[in-house]
Formats: C-alpha cells, structure tokens, sequence
C-alpha cells in the first residue's frame, strides 16, 4: 500500500492584521512618491545642501523608512 504524503498548512501561522496590511500599503506609497515629489516641488539645492548631495540625501529617508518596515514584518511574520 502506497500511502501519499500531502502538505499540511502550517499550524499557527499568523497573518498580518488588516491594520498592519494598510500600513504597509500607506508606507510604500509614501515612500515611493515622497522623494520625488519633495524634489520635484522643492527642487535640488534646498537645506543648503548641492545638487548631488540633495539627489543623495532625500531619498536615502524613505529608504530608511522602508528597511525599518521590512524588518518589522520580518520580525512579526
């Protein structure tokens, strides 16, 4: 007799709150439209900062923003 060996769900796993999952969406969207609009309307050159060291400096905040994001749904998950 062959006995077929079929995957069980796992037991106790723990989806993400339905508050979690919009949060999620509201930090990506904020992030993916954030730095581009803050240098589109405030443009290069603003906090003192040059041309490069602006195109380098704002984004690397949503980029913050969203590495803290991933390890928190890391850890949750």
């Amino acid at each position: 007799m062959v006995q077929t060996h079929e995957p069980q769900e796992a037991a106790g796993t723990d989806d993400m709150s339905k508050r979690a999952q919009w949060l999620l969406v509201a930090v990506l969207a904020l992030c993916g439209l954030a730095a581009p609009a803050f240098i589109y309307w405030v443009g290069p050159g603003s906090f003192g900062l040059g041309f490069r060291d602006t195109y380098l400096t704002i984004p690397m905040i949503p980029a913050v923003l969203l590495g803290l994001v991933g390890v928190w749904t890391a850890i949750r998950g």
